[in-house]
């Protein structure tokens, strides 16, 4: 198993830790990590990574992908003001627009040297963010998921691993696992698994509130299905649990969303909410030992946040502490 750690390929994520690709190798191999899990995008020319090994490349996410793929302008319009600008968020229009810019990610992982690459497996629409009910089901985003990674992947026959990862919107939760291995198997793809991202499986369920509960529902939805578990070949590592973000200010950014018009004024807000909830802590507890025992994964990544070198290097000697592996 290789242990990674998340690392967005970006000038200003450089400029944090200094002296660019060099420091970061040298941390990395000061606290015996294997390489990165990277993220270029589009925005960051991975011929410019240099001495880190670029392990795993995790691709760009269009949160709310549908409205492009099905070329919805009315969707598109009530998100992005216009189609203009729709079209200048996402480089171009419609499906195949998707399908030239997944491809050109793929071609910057086989560049990189990439072993496996992370694609989301989800939908929300920004309007659906803060509620429960969303125009698009499990179902539907699950099939236009497969149409759009089979267009992708169409003769390809070699490549990185293709890990899909899970979130709580609508799209591959893991909760039903008939319905997520008819799904994995529909991807045409043959070298593919699941990135199991804790946290995002976390936020399945409101009721849990530290890692003794955490734990128990790995244990319930991961540990006890044999089949979900074998395609399971990465872990992203991360803790969050948004109890009191749910309990004391959740209706407050609620309220300022309905109110608000500005549209940058209006992610902030829904950026705010989502950090809230997906807060990337570290996983903190002797109990991810016991979680790994019992899978037989490949890579596993260390995910938090961090906001200087000081706390990276004060986190990765934390997460380092509580494995034994």
């Amino acid at each position: 198993m290789k242990k990674l750690l998340s690392f967005i390929a970006s000038d200003s994520f450089l400029d944090k830790i200094g002296d660019g690709w060099n420091e970061l190798d040298k941390i990395i191999k000061d606290h015996q990590l294997d390489g990165i899990e990277t993220m270029t995008g589009g925005f960051y020319n991975p011929e410019n990574i240099i001495t880190v090994k670029p392990i795993g490349h995790h691709l760009l996410y269009f949160p709310s992908w549908l409205h492009m793929w099905l070329e919805d302008e009315e969707e598109l319009i009530k998100e992005f003001e216009s189609l203009e600008k729709a079209i200048e968020v996402y480089g171009g229009w419609g499906r195949q627009r998707l399908i030239e810019f997944y491809k050109n990610e793929f071609l910057d992982s086989i560049k990189m040297g990439s072993e496996y690459m992370v694609f989301h497996v989800a939908h929300v629409g920004l309007e659906e963010i803060f509620g429960d009910n969303f125009k698009y089901g499990n179902k539907e985003v699950l099939a236009y998921t497969v149409e759009l990674l089979n267009e992708v992947f169409k003769d390809i026959k070699n490549g990185p691993i293709l890990l899909l990862e899970n979130l709580w919107w609508p799209g591959m939760d893991l909760l039903d696992e008939v319905e997520t291995i008819n799904f994995i198997d529909q991807i045409s793809y043959l070298n593919k698994g699941i990135m199991l991202d804790i946290s995002h499986l976390t936020l399945t369920d409101k009721n849990i509130k530290n890692f003794v509960t955490i734990e128990k529902y790995i244990e319930k939805i991961i540990l006890k299905s044999s089949t979900i578990k074998n395609y399971i070949r990465g872990i992203h590592l991360n803790s969050t649990f948004p109890f009191l973000y749910r309990k004391n200010k959740l209706k407050e950014n609620q309220q300022k969303l309905a109110v608000t018009k500005n549209r940058m004024e209006r992610y902030k807000i829904i950026i705010d909410h989502i950090t809230n909830l997906d807060s990337h802590q570290i996983y903190n507890d002797n109990s991810i030992n016991k979680i790994l025992e019992k899978l037989d994964i490949e890579y596993l990544v260390y995910e938090f946040k961090w906001k200087d070198k000081k706390q990276l290097l004060e986190n990765l000697k934390k997460q380092n502490k509580v494995l034994l592996i």
